[in-house]
């Protein structure tokens, strides 16, 4: 498996050979190098009087390994035998079935234990798994450039706040737009990733785990790591500045008072401008960042709805009134929350919420287990109805 985790590719790789290759040959040149890429790649050669190697009943599959002076081959590689080739027969960079075998076959689930460990383009699921309470471990992406375009998830299996995990881009590469290159991921956190546009994207968070937290007792600046953020004031008032972190851009993130003092929280935004003031045990605030370097408040009011006769169209942060029947989510423009509130304000209410967009925006339900509900999938639902002491799922 060794060489395809390091096979590159490169479009329109073709050309003629310039020099005879002996069936025993090892090394090879051909007249337009440039166009292959460095490094290790698979090609097929064939005989110049076929218009494809598909063509021709002798064609060749080598796997070749390119420097600045030489271009190496193993010979007669899948089923194929090594033979004679003239000047002027032809070579291309391929993809080749065994290729994409080995990679449908090594799709993965891996556990991480120690820092620096470089996470292969053919795992699908990555575990970071941790061996004592004060602990970080840092892990490297692949390179773009080799991943296949699906969802790489990434799961912080910590349970304390100091055990975090730093997720580092590889060298060239960046996550999310504005040229940062790691995030880190908090205790009991998820994250979803994806390569879009050649380029590491955030496409989703679990952030609402009952672990999922960072602690604050002492004011300061706070980074959003995709998990809430629990403020503790008992010893005095807080004030925690929101920084700027692209690579979670529209994920929501809740500031929560967690002490019974009257010491205030004090919310502020990267300009020092007051976002928000918790006075009570319990009060939040919750906020997004954009994709325009600006911090929104997803306070209820900041939501939006519209709907007659049970139903409703929702956007933002949404709190659930009683005789609405069906909620239809729209994440189109940056996420839906719908909060359903305490089973006993909506005795035999019965409320199902149904996702209408298809983008990668979180919609989610909360308020209803022991973490938010997330709809991922346009027309994915959720139908609940509340006994008066709790919500049951009936759907």
């Amino acid at each position: 498996m060794a060489d395809r985790l390091m096979n590159r590719f490169a479009n329109f790789a073709r050309s003629q050979l310039a020099a005879y290759l002996h069936a025993n040959g090892t090394e090879l040149t051909v007249q337009n190098a440039e166009l292959f890429p460095e490094g290790s790649f698979t090609a097929v050669i064939w005989g110049n009087g076929f218009a494809s190697p598909a063509d021709d009943p002798n064609r060749e599959i080598v796997l070749a390994q390119k420097t600045e002076s030489t271009i190496s081959v193993e010979r007669g590689r899948e089923s194929t035998s090594a033979k004679d080739w003239n000047t002027g027969s032809m070579m291309a960079n391929v993809v080749t079935a065994e290729m994409l075998n080995t990679f449908a076959s090594a799709r993965s689930f891996r556990v991480v234990t120690d820092s620096g460990s470089v996470i292969d383009p053919f795992d699908c699921t990555v575990a970071i798994s941790f061996s004592k309470a004060n602990q970080s471990i840092s892990c490297v992406l692949p390179d773009a450039a080799l991943y296949s375009g699906d969802v790489l998830t990434i799961i912080n299996s910590g349970t304390e706040p100091s055990q975090y995990a730093v997720i580092i881009a590889a060298e060239g590469d960046t996550i999310g737009l504005n040229g940062i290159t790691q995030t880190t991921l908090g205790s009991a956190c998820t994250v979803k990733l994806a390569v879009i546009g050649g380029i590491w994207r955030i496409i989703g968070t679990g952030i609402f785990s009952p672990h999922s937290f960072q602690t604050f007792t002492t004011s300061g600046p706070v980074f959003s790591y995709g998990s809430a953020v629990y403020a503790d004031a008992s010893e005095s008032p807080l004030y925690l500045y929101i920084q700027q972190n692209s690579a979670m851009t529209n994920v929501p993130v809740p500031v929560i008072k967690t002490d019974e003092t009257d010491n205030s929280v004090f919310i502020y935004d990267t300009a020092n401008k007051l976002l928000a003031e918790l006075k009570e045990e319990g009060g939040s605030f919750w906020f997004m960042q954009t994709a325009y370097g600006g911090i929104v408040n997803l306070t209820p009011e900041s939501g939006g709805s519209s709907g007659t006769g049970g139903t409703a169209s929702v956007t933002g942060y949404y709190s659930l009134p009683s005789g609405i029947s069906y909620i239809f989510a729209d994440a189109s423009v940056g996420y839906a929350y719908v909060s359903m509130g305490s089973a006993s304000e909506h005795a035999g209410q019965s409320v199902t919420v149904i996702r209408t967009d298809t983008n990668s925006n979180p919609v989610m339900i909360g308020d209803i287990e022991t973490s938010e509900i997330m709809l991922e999938a346009e027309g994915s639902f959720r139908t609940y109805v509340s006994s008066g002491t709790k919500w049951f799922r009936t759907a």
